[in-house]
């Protein structure tokens, strides 16, 4: 019998390659059972993030701790902001609210304590330690920025002022103009940039340049006019919060510059007329009956303001009438402001700069607009109003006072008719009325009256 020995050998060799294939495959079952994947949002025990340990944390608590560790010392970066060398202003990056973001380390991380391969199970198996620097990404608060750059930049930039006119002793003398400066807002976003993407402390030298008024002294040099004057009468002796209210807002119009084009709301300049504010409370006209309310008197300015810019000629915007017919102006010359919806506004449409002062004389309430007169000396101007509907009111209320006797009737507040009236312009040349124009249409509610009657017996 012959043997092949050589068959023999091989089946030998074969034998111990199934021997070590069986043994690895055991230990591959013993590792497969003994290192599972790590449970979803934990990270592997023995992982570091940039040398911090975060071991078995959750990817929020990974976040916190990072958080807590760098953090600090982002926000305590500071940024100087100068202009030609002198300090404007100094922020840290936490002003800024720049912040870490870890989020791509972490999944990084989660990823690798999740990996199900032979080579990882058996790193992890063996506790080997696993370290990710993987740079953080920053969050960048846009809208935080924007806020903190302009509240520097206005530390900076000056807005460049007009020269103006000023009544003041009985003259009017032009107030010069003065020069402003405009930041260069897109390079100091641009450096600031810079400095927050290198993570470190900068200064950002602002750039910024002249800014010219659009009205110099020179634009004021013409020959200065009154173009409308007006005048409403206060009683005499009268004294107390209507007269003082007046006085108030009369101030406020006092000295006010209108350029061409602009256009002036008398609320807007006038400030509310409410608890709180400087007005105090005095008689006012409340749907056609007089009652106590703050900034009584308020309306004899703006009345006297709309018959002065009337006979100025200048462009009304917006006007609304009393609800009845008020002691110091004619139907139809009155103008009113209330709340938001009520208002007084005109336009300055000549080609000049105007002035309009406000000045509390001898029983009356005098409003001069001041320009340049480019009207022809032959030319004149009236105002008439025509009535042309009458309403009649409802008839007399009749309450009772305790205080009068029985069968006693007093009127307490006369009743008035409502009228409806259109105002006109006519325009004269050398005494001749060449034009006449419809200024506004006034309607006035009647005013139902009352009688206070004494109690019956």
């Amino acid at each position: 019998m012959v043997i092949n020995m050589t068959h023999k050998k091989i089946s030998n060799r074969l034998l111990v390659t199934l021997s070590v294939t069986a043994a690895a495959l055991a230990m591959l079952i013993v590792v497969m059972a003994l290192n599972p994947p790590a449970p979803a949002g934990s990270i592997y025990s023995n992982m570091y993030i940039h040398g911090l340990p975060v071991g078995g944390l959750t990817t929020d608590e990974a976040a916190a701790a990072l958080m807590q560790h760098f953090q600090p010392a982002l926000d305590g970066l500071e940024i100087t902001f100068t202009h030609q060398g002198q300090v404007i202003a100094q922020r840290t990056f936490k002003d800024f609210n720049v912040l870490f973001d870890f989020s791509g380390a972490i999944e990084t991380a989660i990823d690798y304590s999740n990996e199900a391969n032979l080579p990882a199970r058996i790193s992890r198996l063996l506790g080997r330690a696993r370290k990710i620097n993987e740079p953080p990404n920053l969050r960048i608060d846009q809208a935080r920025i924007e806020a903190q750059i302009n509240s520097i930049i206005s530390e900076l930039q000056v807005q460049p002022v007009n020269a103006g006119l000023v009544y003041e002793s009985g003259q009017i003398t032009i107030k010069p103009e003065s020069q402003g400066l405009a930041v260069n807002t897109s390079d100091t976003l641009e450096q600031l940039q810079q400095i927050i993407t290198q993570l470190t402390s900068g200064t950002i030298e602002m750039q910024a340049s002249p800014l010219s008024p659009q009205y110099t002294a020179s634009d004021l040099a013409f020959a200065i006019s009154s173009l409308g004057t007006f005048s409403t009468a206060i009683a005499p002796n009268e004294d107390g919060p209507r007269v003082r209210n007046i006085g108030r807002a009369a101030g406020r119009v006092h000295n006010q510059m209108l350029f061409p084009g602009e256009t002036l709301s008398a609320s807007g300049l006038m400030g509310a007329h409410l608890p709180g504010s400087d007005y105090e409370a005095a008689i006012v006209l409340v749907r056609g009956e007089p009652v106590n309310d703050i900034g009584g008197g308020i309306c004899q300015v703006v009345t006297t303001l709309y018959n002065a810019v009337l006979l100025a000629e200048l462009e009304v915007v917006q006007r609304h009438n009393h609800s009845v017919r008020v002691s110091y102006a004619e139907y139809g010359f009155d103008a009113t402001i209330a709340g938001d919806y009520y208002d007084l506004k005109f336009k300055n449409n000549t080609g000049y700069p105007i002035l309009i002062t406000s000045l509390l004389r001898e029983n009356a309430l005098e409003v001069t607009i001041y320009g340049h007169e480019a009207r022809p000396t032959n030319r004149s101007l009236q105002f008439s109003s025509i009535r042309v509907d009458v309403i009649s009111p409802e008839p007399y209320k009749e309450v009772v006072d305790q205080n009068l006797a029985p069968g006693e009737r007093v009127i307490t507040l006369e009743s008035q008719l409502g009228y409806r009236y259109e105002v006109f312009k006519h325009v004269f040349i050398d005494g001749r009325e060449v034009e006449m124009v419809k200024i506004n249409t006034s309607s006035y509610r009647p005013l139902q009256g009352i009688i206070s009657v004494g109690r019956e017996e």
